[in-house]
């Protein structure tokens, strides 16, 4: 059985099902571990959040991410619109037939975890707060932060788990001493990755990324 962990997608569907053939996923043999993002900034969140729906299958990893957070909070709580819409969420809810069908989408992006926890791993969208564990984490933390995060060396963690997260876009697939990072842009004019966490092979949409030199 192999694991692959797969970027933030942001509404390219084309990109999504191009990683899902490209890294010939197996659902019987497969778990994918996905880092939230699914919806925003590309074309087809609706389509997106339809094809993760069927790869929902009681095995696989879906966490969720900023956008799914505000998402939430604009379409179930009515809180905090303009910031959803700045984001590309205005986009978003015109590309779905209805409100029900958006409602729909938004209870379930509520229902998905911040995290996930392996031995070796902690699976996160944006990472961890270096000077706390993982059971201290904020919400707000683990679907925002940036810097505190990503400037840290491996001997500021309190965890010694490898965190992957997205979030920050990168040129290509980094991996560190305790992080590797798994966002390359798509849905911003970049690529969509996943990593077969075992081998740390990397797939990618493109060999080349048409933003690699505006990323981090």
């Amino acid at each position: 059985m192999a694991e692959y962990v797969i970027g933030d997608i942001h509404g390219e569907i084309d990109e999504l099902k191009k990683i899902i053939e490209k890294i010939n996923y197996d659902p019987d043999q497969d778990k994918l571990i996905f880092v939230g993002d699914y919806v925003d900034r590309g074309a087809d969140s609706y389509q997106v959040y339809k094809y993760i729906r069927k790869l929902d299958n009681g095995k696989n990893i879906f966490l969720r991410g900023n956008h799914e957070e505000m998402m939430i909070d604009a379409v179930l709580n009515e809180n905090n619109i303009d910031l959803w819409y700045h984001n590309g969420g205005q986009e978003t809810e015109t590309g779905f037939p209805n409100r029900s069908e958006l409602n729909k989408a938004a209870q379930y992006f509520a229902s998905l975890p911040y995290y996930h926890a392996a031995e070796d791993y902690i699976f996160v969208h944006a990472g961890i707060n270096p000077s706390k564990s993982l059971e201290e984490q904020t919400e707000h933390d683990l679907v925002w932060i940036r810097q505190p995060f990503l400037g840290a060396k491996s001997e500021d963690f309190k965890e010694d788990r490898t965190v992957v997260a997205g979030h920050t876009p990168v040129a290509e697939v980094r991996f560190g001493n305790n992080k590797i990072l798994v966002d390359t842009g798509a849905g911003k004019g970049g690529i969509l990755s996943a990593v077969n966490l075992e081998t740390k092979e990397v797939y990618s949409t493109s060999d080349k990324n048409p933003i690699a030199s505006l990323l981090f």
